[in-house]
């Protein structure tokens, strides 16, 4: 009877499970709520109904173990979160490692979705001996570091939190904002909103541009949605300018939810960053290129990670 290792994407949202092969191909998967909002009891209820159904529609043998990524810090060595945000009630502290092992009765590995998504990437682009930074622009702004080998966790597991650097004017000390709240889905409009309310107060910008996707689909037609998107162009730029300076990363890899619409912006960003590189003296061949797995990727470097931190042989 085959093995199976099953792994859980976890998020404030939504749960995704699914059989990962060693390969990372995905033999089957399901999402449903996560429940996230009734607390860790709502999220493992919802994640015990998501894995009945998976093995039941498979008719799957016995389970070999588990990978969980999950939204969030995660101290792995210990198995808890150790951070998570306010849709999130009671996740920070919550013992996730000893939960989904009790539930499933086999061993599991937990880590943080963009660490997961990353090492996926790196398996599926074969970079597994580069040194990689994954920036994940999805409704915030996520990201992981590889290096060596393995995803770098950090002291406080905080690596790769790209969204959590504070910007600002640097007229006023105090006007400090994450990253994210404008390089992000939301950002991009929060953005857009912005541009609307300089020019028009009395709009109804949240009506108008609400998230990135309301943007996106204002282009062509939008003169706000146009700026908007340039301004967010030149800031993803930005970014990747300074991750090669900070970093210096073989290869950039740029997912989450706003890649796929990658048609619309992807031209435009390669010519900003090769404007900045050259303006600031960086190589104009950095390697900087989209994530291929879109949102089965953090589902995916579970399943991998559990096939090959527990030793399990398929």
């Amino acid at each position: 009877m085959n093995k199976h290792v099953i792994a859980y994407d976890i998020g404030g949202t939504k749960i995704k499970s699914g059989l990962i092969a060693p390969s990372g191909g995905i033999a089957d998967h399901i999402n449903m709520p996560s429940r996230a909002r009734e607390g860790p009891a709502g999220v493992m209820a919802a994640a015990q109904d998501a894995t009945r159904a998976v093995l039941q529609r498979n008719n799957a043998g016995r389970l070999a173990g588990g990978g969980i990524s999950t939204a969030g810090t995660v101290r792995k060595e210990r198995g808890i979160i150790g951070g998570a945000a306010d849709l999130m009630p009671g996740w920070s502290g919550f013992k996730i490692k000893e939960a989904f092992e009790s539930m499933l009765s086999q061993r599991v590995v937990v880590d943080n979705d963009g660490n997961c998504a990353l090492y996926a990437e790196a398996r599926k682009q074969a970079l597994m001996d580069k040194d990689i930074v994954l920036l994940a622009l999805g409704t915030g702004l996520g990201g992981a570091i590889y290096s060596k080998g393995g995803v770098r966790e950090g002291a406080f597991a905080l690596s790769g939190h790209f969204g959590q650097t504070l910007v600002g004017g640097l007229s006023d000390a105090d006007e400090w904002q994450p990253l994210e709240t404008a390089l992000s889905g939301d950002g991009l409009g929060n953005i857009a909103r912005q541009i609307l309310s300089e020019g028009n107060p009395s709009a109804d910008a949240l009506g108008l541009f609400p998230d990135g996707h309301a943007v996106i689909s204002g282009l062509p037609s939008s003169d706000i949605a146009r700026a908007a998107l340039s301004r967010w162009i030149r800031l993803l730029a930005r970014t990747c300018h300074n991750i090669q300076w900070n970093y210096d990363p073989d290869t950039i890899i740029i997912g989450g939810g706003m890649i796929e619409s990658k048609e619309t912006w992807w031209r435009e960003f390669q010519k900003t960053l090769m404007d900045i590189n050259r303006r600031f003296n960086l190589p104009c061949d950095m390697d900087v290129r989209p994530a291929l797995l879109g949102n089965d990727a953090a589902m995916v470097g579970a399943g991998l990670m559990a096939w090959q931190e527990l030793g399990i042989q398929s």
